[in-house]
C-alpha cells in the first residue's frame, strides 16, 4: 500500500483557475500557513520547516528588489533548486513514515507544491505578480461584511449593483483625486 506521487490532492486547493490560462500565482501566505500547520502536526519531519524558511526567504528577496530591478536569474535558479531538494526530502520522509489517515494535509501539500511548482514560483519570474493575493482578499472581505449586513440579496441584480459600486469605488481610490468629489461626480 504505497502512496501515489501522481495523485492530485485537492483538499484545500482550487485548481479551477488553471483552466483559464497557464500563469497563476499561488498565494504564498496560504502556503506558509499550511506549512505551519504541517509543522505543528508532523513534528518529526524537517521538509516543512525548510520549505517555510525558503518561501519566506524568496518573498523577502523579491520584496527587497527595486521597482526597476529584475530578479537575478542565477539567484532564482538557486531558489528553484532548493525548492526541488526540499520536495525530495519530503518524498523521502513520507516514504519512510507515511502520513496517518487522520492527517494527510502535509503530504498533500508536498505533492501539490511539486505539481504546481510554476504557480508557486511565478512571482520570482514576473515582477507584475505579487507573492500573495492579499489585495483580492481585502476586497473580498468588504463584500463579505456587506453580505452579513444585508443577510440576503432579493435578486441577482442587487448583487451585481453592489459589485459594480465596489469596483467603481476601488478604482476611484487608486486615483490621486479627491475621493469624496470623485464619488459625488459618479453617483451624484
Amino acid at each position: 500500500m504505497g502512496l501515489s506521487w501522481k495523485s492530485k490532492p485537492l483538499d484545500f486547493h482550487d485548481v479551477t483557475f488553471f483552466n483559464y490560462g497557464s500563469l497563476h500565482q499561488e498565494c504564498l501566505i496560504h502556503i506558509l500557513r499550511y506549512l505551519l500547520d504541517s509543522m505543528e502536526n508532523e513534528k518529526n519531519l524537517t521538509w516543512n520547516i525548510n520549505m517555510r524558511e525558503l518561501i519566506q526567504e524568496m518573498i523577502h528577496y523579491r520584496n527587497s528588489l527595486e521597482p526597476e530591478e529584475d530578479p537575478d536569474a542565477d539567484k532564482v535558479q538557486k531558489f528553484e533548486d532548493r525548492f526541488d531538494q526540499i520536495l525530495n526530502i519530503a518524498k523521502d520522509e513520507y516514504d519512510y513514515e507515511p502520513p496517518t489517515k487522520y492527517y494527510k494535509d502535509g503530504f498533500n501539500l508536498s505533492v501539490r507544491l511539486r505539481e504546481y511548482k510554476a504557480a508557486c514560483l511565478l512571482f520570482l519570474h514576473d515582477k507584475r505578480v505579487p507573492a500573495d493575493n492579499n489585495l483580492a482578499e481585502r476586497f473580498g472581505r468588504v463584500f463579505k461584511r456587506k453580505l452579513k449586513q444585508v443577510m440576503t440579496f432579493r435578486s441577482f441584480d442587487s448583487l451585481v449593483y453592489l459589485c459594480q459600486c465596489l469596483t467603481v469605488m476601488a478604482t476611484l481610490q487608486t486615483q490621486n483625486d479627491n475621493f469624496y468629489q470623485s464619488i459625488a461626480n459618479v453617483f451624484g
